[in-house]
């Protein structure tokens, strides 16, 4: 009894203690908030940051009602957690009657539920119920669970699939309505009791439950206007509402200490003050990547899918997290035992929030990564760029590494202009197309050297057919800034099929009839560029249907010769990010095709057809190849060279210059002093490159038809300037000079590494900003070595 009232007191005092005061470590967030409560755009938040057992920040900002009367929000305010209720209600209560021998993860469905007891469900499982690939649609209409259950599941088996269950992901409330069902008939226990008595009230959850009791009103966030009334207590969830505010999917509320203490118990391997509440394997299951779906969710618990975008990037790999409708999440770092919570009630008053949300959870998570993960940095000089080379010792070629064998040997060392891949087939007499029919994926960079297009003369090549023809971002001619459209080729005849529009892969139809697949497009020689990840998906494709891949190879155009910025963190892959290789890659798409295939196991049967007489140390203005934009904004060797750096601030709230002529050779927005900017920069001394204070107007995208003001930048030596070196010191004097206005936590959608984002997020010296960006490249330029072709 004695140790119950201690126990209980102690919970009293943590939940009703104001806030623990910001630390040097997270003092962002304590900007951050402040900052969008003044601004408006929430009516308040609470964010708590745990460490195993400890809360190290606990803040509450703003109000956490605005109407009918204005109240104060609290560290202690009570809120509706919305789809947080799946993580921290739903799959615990799985997971704990797996623990008992109750459930089976891999049981079907109908093992549970007999009105899914048909052919169609068969193959949907509990597993797959909770990794959102069991193939049920999203939500479903209300009137399906008018009634509640049991009427509902007879309604629910008669929903038709999305998909084949074990397929693509599908968020589904309809799968954890289902789990919520399970949890009932599977323990003889509602959904809501079940967790009371197994978890929430042995662990001394003071606020914790669905339904929440009048008691609790006068701290309750209230969310929206329904029926005239606000909904304090009320569940915002309309399909909750109608299951009596107890759901699989939505009706829980808490509060930040609350749900700390479920945290510490997760992250503590199922123990909290004592008390074991699940074995720690089982956690350690619940949060294992699956396979199921596209295997980006743990069992009730999300880890990279697109709705973990915002968070993902800032806490390390494996870590796992949710989000709720209501402007919530929780993150959690099994590997350090640290968490986040965020609690908002965005919808208030009105239901708005929706965009803003999703930066505030960015910004805030990014601060708190960057306060939580701050480890050892590695030795300033192993990351020291040389400024002769990019070799350990300086030398412009002691980072090349021998040239790999090739199906042709490459002239090396020649002078003069250089043939491209297409140019040497034309040369060979189409020999490797003889026979075959062609699927082409190329653009307006497919040309020769007399800048005659791969579509006519692969077309109207003898012994060769010209089947389909497949376009990249942009289009075939390269001006579509937009989805692309399928088409037909006007000079040809022959199909275009967009892998840039409702699809990014050719699919079975748009391959029918082709045998061999020939790639031709000049890259820019920067990973976030596209056309990488098209040549990935072309690849794997080809290798799923037995279909050779042929690469063109053409050169890259900023050199071969420079390595720059950090690798790709391996589980952050995306249509921008392709491949763990850095920033500026250093290779040609061939020897990209190289890599890739080898490292991502593609069982693709691929040749290169290589240059003839490039040298890694050419521009591409050295070749004598005629130049065509790639895209429709790199229309030089030098944008194409600054974009390979700035382009990883485009994501944030800066203009780089599209709609104007200058894009990437210009930085800006309304709020920036650009004389002060240009000054603080060049005072940096950086490399091969000067600022110059400059005003521009875009005519499209960021800050259209808006005056900003900001920089211009003038390369001075191709040969020594450092593009991610200059967006890193870029965006680190905008952060310094307008850390209110500026916005960089976007950088991470191109950067995609984790340590130097969160090194520049703790405002790290820039030299240790790079010694993060540098601390994989020993081993890359190991990996590049064997799949090089060109001296």
């Amino acid at each position: 009894m004695l140790l119950r009232l201690v126990l209980a007191l102690a919970l009293l005092i943590l939940s009703s203690a104001p806030t623990h005061p910001a630390t040097t470590e997270f003092a962002d967030i304590e900007a951050i908030g402040r900052q969008a409560v003044a601004s408006g755009d929430l009516p308040g938040a609470v964010v708590l940051v745990g460490r195993g057992g400890e809360v190290v920040y606990l803040e509450a900002f703003g109000r956490r009602a605005l109407v009918p009367e204005q109240a104060p929000m609290t560290s202690t305010t009570v809120f509706d957690v919305a789809s947080l209720t799946k993580p921290l209600g739903t799959a615990l209560a799985v997971m704990s009657l797996v623990e008992r021998g109750t459930v089976s993860l891999d049981a079907s469905l109908g093992t549970y539920l007999q009105e899914f007891r048909d052919p169609v469900h068969k193959d949907v499982t509990i597993r797959r119920l909770l990794t959102h690939s069991a193939g049920f649609p999203a939500i479903v209409a209300n009137a399906t669970l008018n009634g509640g259950f049991p009427s509902a599941a007879r309604a629910l088996a008669q929903t038709k699939l999305d998909s084949p269950p074990g397929g693509a992901f599908q968020y589904s409330d309809v799968g954890f309505i289902l789990l919520g069902e399970v949890v009932r008939r599977a323990s003889g226990e509602p959904l809501d009791l079940y967790l009371k008595t197994t978890f929430f009230k042995p662990m001394g959850l003071r606020d914790t439950a669905f339904r929440p009791p009048e008691s609790a009103r006068d701290r309750i966030a209230p969310t929206e206007w329904f029926n005239g009334q606000m909904l304090p207590g009320l569940v915002h969830d309309p399909r909750a509402r109608l299951l009596g505010g107890v759901a699989g999917h939505a009706g829980l509320f808490s509060t930040a200490p609350d749900l700390a203490r479920l945290c510490q118990m997760l992250v503590q391997g199922g123990v909290l003050d004592g008390r074991r509440y699940l074995r720690a394997e089982t956690i350690r299951t619940m949060w294992t990547r699956s396979a199921e779906g596209n295997g980006t969710r743990a069992l009730g618990w999300d880890m990279i899918s697109r709705y973990a975008s915002g968070m993902a990037p800032f806490f390390p790999e494996g870590a796992v997290g949710h989000t709720g409708f209501t402007g919530t999440s929780v993150w959690i770092d099994p590997a350090s035992r640290s968490y986040l919570i965020i609690l908002t009630n965005r919808v208030h008053p009105v239901g708005g929030g929706a965009a803003y949300i999703r930066e505030f959870r960015t910004r805030v998570t990014a601060a708190a990564g960057a306060g939580l993960f701050a480890g050892p940095p590695p030795a300033l000089a192993a990351a020291a760029v040389p400024a002769a080379g990019d070799g350990p010792n300086g030398d412009r070629n002691s980072d090349l590494g021998a040239p790999a064998a090739s199906s042709s040997t490459p002239s090396v060392g020649a002078t003069g202009r250089v043939k491209s891949g297409l140019d040497v087939l034309v040369e060979q007499g189409y020999s490797r197309l003889a026979g075959l029919s062609v699927g082409l994926v190329t653009n307006q960079t497919g040309v020769d050297a007399r800048g005659r297009r791969a579509v006519d003369l692969i077309a109207g090549a003898p012994r060769v057919r010209l089947k389909a023809i497949f376009a990249p971002e942009h289009g075939i001619t390269g001006q579509v800034d937009d989805k692309v459209p399928h088409g037909r080729d006007a000079a040809t005849g022959v199909p275009i099929w967009s892998l840039y529009g409702p699809t990014l892969r050719p699919s079975a139809a748009m391959l029918k009839d082709v045998n061999v697949i020939v790639f031709d497009i000049q890259d820019v020689g920067a990973r976030y560029y596209t056309y990488l990840t098209t040549l990935v998906y072309v690849m794997e494709e080809a290798a799923a249907r037995g279909i050779p891949v042929v690469v063109l190879d053409r050169p890259n155009p900023i050199t071969g010769r420079v390595v720059e910025g950090p690798l790709m963190d391996r589980d952050l892959g995306s249509f921008t990010a392709p491949h763990a290789i850095p920033v500026r890659t250093g290779m040609t798409i061939g020897e990209f095709a190289r890599m890739a295939s080898a490292e991502k196991r593609i069982a693709v049967s691929l040749t290169v057809v290589p240059l003839e007489g490039w040298e890694r140390s050419r521009w591409y203005d050295e070749t004598g190849l005629p130049w065509t934009n790639p895209s429709p904004n790199i229309r030089s060797v030098t944008q194409a060279l600054l974009y390979s750096g700035i382009g990883l601030l485009e994501a944030t709230n800066l203009s780089v210059g599209r709609g104007t002529d200058m894009p990437f050779e210009v930085v800006g927005a309304p709020w920036i002093d650009s004389a002060r900017l240009a000054t603080a920069l060049n005072r940096m001394t950086l490399a091969g490159i000067r600022f110059e204070a400059v005003s521009f107007t875009p005519t499209s995208s960021t800050y259209a038809r808006i005056a900003c003001s900001g920089v211009r930048l003038v390369v001075t030596d191709r040969e020594a300037v450092r593009p991610v070196t200059v967006a890193l010191a870029l965006a680190g004097a905008l952060r310094k000079g307008h850390r209110d206005q500026f916005r960089p936590e976007a950088i991470q959608n191109l950067l995609v590494n984790r340590s130097t984002m969160w090194a520049f997020l703790r405002g790290e010296p820039l030299d240790r900003i790079l010694a993060w960006a540098n601390n994989d490249r020993p081993s890359f330029l190991n990996r590049r070595a064997s799949y090089l072709m060109y001296r």
